[in-house]
């Protein structure tokens, strides 16, 4: 946040993960994270997020919205300002 890579971040209730890696399953407890961007913005986002996480290769997905309030899209757009 203090860098302006995302307008918000929304931290969602921990959850139970369970998925393959490196050839052996893996089960581990998760915090997903929705962050609001730009499109300018996510590639430093994503290379802070790569360089910040824990996980050798996280889960970054960018969801490229059809429509959304044109106020909050100007909004996170002012917000993502450096």
């Amino acid at each position: 946040m203090e860098k302006r890579l995302a307008a918000c971040v929304n931290v969602l209730a921990p959850c139970h993960s369970v998925y393959h890696w490196q050839g052996a399953l893996q089960e581990n407890g998760e915090i997903p994270l929705i962050i609001k961007t730009t499109p300018e913005r996510y590639n430093q986002l994503e290379a802070f997020l790569s360089e910040h996480h824990p996980y050798e290769t996280p889960e970054i997905l960018a969801l490229d919205p059809v429509q959304g309030l044109p106020d909050y899209l100007a909004w996170v757009t002012r917000e993502t300002q450096p």
